[in-house]
């Protein structure tokens, strides 16, 4: 009995020893396990398109960061900044839904309020991030939707 468990022990440390680990320093000199990317991406008022079939407004990035095995293996995230570059900067993760009112004209000289949700999401690909926003009921103004700041966030 005493052989078998010696016998074991050896396996088990032999196979602790065969296991090897990517490790990386950082510039304090720590030694890490993991590597971190942090992207800023921004879609002015003008340049987000619309999707016709969707009814819905897309902004496209390529990232080649974003490359297979981070996509197979690592984790990512989007968060919606706002205030960026200023000490009241924040983030929201996305998916984020926003309740919106809209003053319109009603056609007999008056106004009324529509109330709607806006969706921000987004999608990832290999080699791409694709951000959307979306109104309830496509409900959409005769302006695209305003300036975004986006935060990706990849650890692998």
């Amino acid at each position: 009995m005493k052989k078998q468990f010696y016998f074991f022990l050896a396996l088990v440390l032999i196979g602790l020893a065969s296991c090897t680990y990517p490790t990386y320093t950082t510039v304090e000199g720590e030694t890490c396990k993991f590597n971190k990317k942090s992207i800023y991406l921004t879609v002015k008022q003008n340049e987000w398109n619309f999707d016709n079939d969707a009814k819905q407004f897309y902004a496209h990035f390529d990232l080649p960061e974003l490359t297979a095995a981070i996509y197979n293996y690592g984790n990512y995230s989007l968060h919606r900044e706002y205030n960026t570059d200023t000490d009241k900067a924040y983030q929201v993760a996305l998916p984020q839904s926003t309740f919106c009112v809209e003053e319109v004209d009603d056609g007999n000289g008056g106004t009324e309020y529509v109330y709607y949700t806006q969706m921000v999401d987004y999608r990832v690909g290999i080699g791409y991030v694709e951000v959307q926003v979306t109104n309830s009921d496509y409900f959409y103004s005769a302006t695209n939707p305003e300036a975004m700041t986006f935060h990706l966030q990849l650890i692998y």
